[in-house]
């Protein structure tokens, strides 16, 4: 028992945040940008760390980094210490009420402006909380929730799971779009049946506005043509411009400013995005996150019911 507590006693808070996240991304340069350290600084931690426990934690087998034995049982104990850790701040967070704190949201490209809608009147009640929001794509999201990084998420189509609950926030139409100078823009009416002929620029798999549109071309028997994946409704707006193709957009991601674009008129083809606020329920939230909740619900009292 003694061999066993000198061989972890000199394990730092810092070296298992270091381990964690290594563990969590499995790669040595991903932690380190999410850290803010150099990648170099990474692995001596990782090094050392394994010298005070006495036998390896990680190794490399092809380009893929794996956990040892040691280093899963390890990694059990940080996530319990990091846990305990983030409880003792909420409680200390909570003896100052809702002065001080922050709260961190994420959401896909689509959605931030959603949120940011939020931000304004919320920090206007609570001027010594800060806000935090992470945008990235629907995959990027999902593994965020399952790490448990953030608050709150901003979804227009949740992953299904029992730990996992939602509020409904706002529906938004889907509008397929194209260039002034395209083939469909002068006709009407037009069919699904018409767009299948058309080549598609579309968002990566996992995106919720794609999922949906795929949904409606396969329950027709159709096929989606595309040669044009893009990540961002700036980018797939300029491309549609350039006539390389129509889009599915959500309608608030439409200006006056698109003079470029025409929205196209397709019977058969009403889309829309059901966005909600998810969080986990297992999720002890601090006194600004409680806050935010209460914010959110209050802001939208039509929506709050069975939340």
């Amino acid at each position: 028992m003694a061999a066993s507590l000198l061989s972890t006693k000199g394990i730092t808070l810092h070296q298992m945040e270091v381990f964690e996240a290594v563990a969590r991304h499995r790669n040595y340069t991903k932690a380190a940008a999410e850290l803010y350290l150099t990648q170099p600084t990474v692995s001596i931690q990782i090094k050392q760390l394994s010298k005070t426990v006495g036998m390896p934690l990680v190794e490399t087998i092809g380009r893929q980094l794996h956990l040892t034995a040691a280093g899963e049982a390890l990694l059990n104990t940080c996530h319990q210490v990091l846990r305990q850790l983030q409880h003792l701040d909420q409680t200390l967070l909570a003896f100052q009420g809702v002065e001080a704190g922050s709260v961190k949201l994420a959401t896909v490209e689509s959605g931030k402006c959603l949120l940011v809608e939020q931000f304004k009147p919320f920090l206007e009640q609570y001027p010594g909380l800060e806000v935090s929001l992470y945008v990235g794509s629907d995959a990027e999201l999902q593994d965020r929730l399952h790490q448990n990084e953030d608050d709150f998420y901003l979804f227009s189509l949740p992953p299904t799971s029992a730990n996992l609950a939602t509020l409904p926030y706002a529906q938004s139409p889907l509008r397929v779009v194209a260039s002034q100078r395209h083939p469909l823009a002068q006709r009407r009416p037009l069919t699904l049946a018409d767009l299948a002929k058309a080549n598609w620029i579309l968002r990566e798999p996992e995106s919720s506005t794609r999922q949906r549109l795929e949904a409606a071309f396969q329950a027709q028997g159709l096929a989606l043509r595309s040669n044009l994946e893009l990540s961002c409704n700036e980018s797939i707006k300029a491309s549609v411009a350039a006539n390389l193709g129509v889009a599915l957009l959500p309608a608030f991601a439409l200006t006056a400013l698109d003079t470029d674009l025409v929205v196209l008129s397709v019977a058969d083809l009403m889309l829309q995005a059901q966005w909600q606020l998810a969080y986990r329920q297992d999720k002890a939230f601090s006194p600004a996150a409680r806050a935010f909740l209460d914010h959110w619900i209050e802001a939208s009292p039509s929506l709050a019911i069975g939340a």
